[in-house]
């Protein structure tokens, strides 16, 4: 089968399309003809040396995906032909992933594919909307009614986590520096969308907000991103910590932190136990389903054409990158 494995840490065009045999799955997993696979920025961060208890190369990176059960395990729950997706495991981690025709995958990490949903959309939304709920439920606790500030919002973390805010009865302030963009997630359910250059931020978002705060921040960006979300919290705030996209250091004022009470927390989806998984992507899925949303998809790039989707992802898309891995 075709996979494009790294064999060393470095540059992402240390990846390179080989032959492998298929993979046999132990007895707890299932053998899945891949149909779509998903880019994070993540995967880049893994194959850079960037990302923390990966794997020994080579292997394939591509932690979430799409595809139909051609060899199911012995746990009964999966026949031939179903269509499945995907959750959180150390697929693409630790061991071979999704950026292949075929992947052996547990099936404690495995989910039927939503009824209506799209098998691209089965693909785009695990990993970006789990890590969406664990910020927003789990880290920041929001609440109906709350003030939420996304940084980032045009990502694949950023627009889940403005469609999921949605549905937990937050208002939401989206960050983008892209006008196209702002206009593009305000669609998505944004209440207030705003230019997220770093100079002069905290005083537009104030300003859209008539003078007031918010209660929770989504921050994918941090370095400098990371002291304005503190400062534009009110007292208690929380700031659920995603992504680096802007910097891996940030300068704090630790005083702010300490007089407002304001509370940082990182967002780690690789800490949720595969039963812990399943549970969150049914919530998920619920309120998806319930608000007539789906994920929405920037691009889909051939398999041939990985390297490419890398570069696309790295410009910053709207939604998610995909790659269609079959036929």
């Amino acid at each position: 089968m075709k996979s494009w494995r790294f064999h060393q840490f470095g540059d992402i065009g240390n990846l390179r399309m080989d032959e492998i045999p298929i993979p046999k799955p132990a007895p707890n997993e299932a053998l899945v003809k891949l149909q779509y696979a998903a880019l994070n920025p993540a995967d880049a961060y893994l194959v850079k040396g960037q990302y923390p208890r990966p794997g020994t190369p080579p292997f394939a990176v591509g932690r979430d995906g799409c595809g139909v059960v051609e060899k199911p395990g012995d746990s009964g729950r999966f026949r031939i032909g179903d269509t499945v997706v995907l959750l959180r495991s150390e697929i693409g981690v630790t061991r071979e992933g999704t950026l292949a025709e075929y992947v052996a995958a547990p099936e404690a990490s495995l989910a039927p594919l939503p009824p209506g949903w799209k098998e691209e959309e089965g693909a785009a939304a695990p990993l970006a909307f789990l890590t969406a709920w664990q910020a927003l439920v789990e880290a920041a606790g929001v609440e109906p009614g709350q003030t939420v500030l996304i940084t980032g919002a045009s990502g694949g973390v950023g627009t889940a986590s403005v469609l999921l805010a949605k549905t937990l009865g937050a208002k939401v302030v989206a960050l983008s520096r892209s006008a196209e963009k702002r206009a593009r997630l305000k669609t998505l359910g944004a209440d207030l969308a705003v230019n997220a250059e770093i100079d002069g931020l905290e005083m537009r978002v104030k300003e859209a907000l008539g003078g007031g705060r918010v209660d929770a921040v989504v921050e994918n960006l941090a370095g400098p991103y990371l002291q304005a979300s503190i400062n534009l919290c009110r007292e208690r705030g929380r700031v659920a910590l995603v992504g680096l996209l802007a910097g891996t250091k940030a300068q704090i004022i630790v005083g702010t932190l300490l007089f407002k009470r304001v509370r940082v927390e990182g967002v780690a989806v690789g800490t949720y136990t595969p039963g812990e998984s399943q549970e969150a992507w049914r919530q998920i899925v619920t309120r998806l389903d319930a608000a007539g949303a789906k994920p929405p998809i920037d691009i889909v790039f051939p398999l041939e054409s990985v390297p490419e989707a890398f570069a696309y992802l790295e410009r910053g898309p709207f939604g998610k990158v995909l790659v269609r891995t079959g036929v």
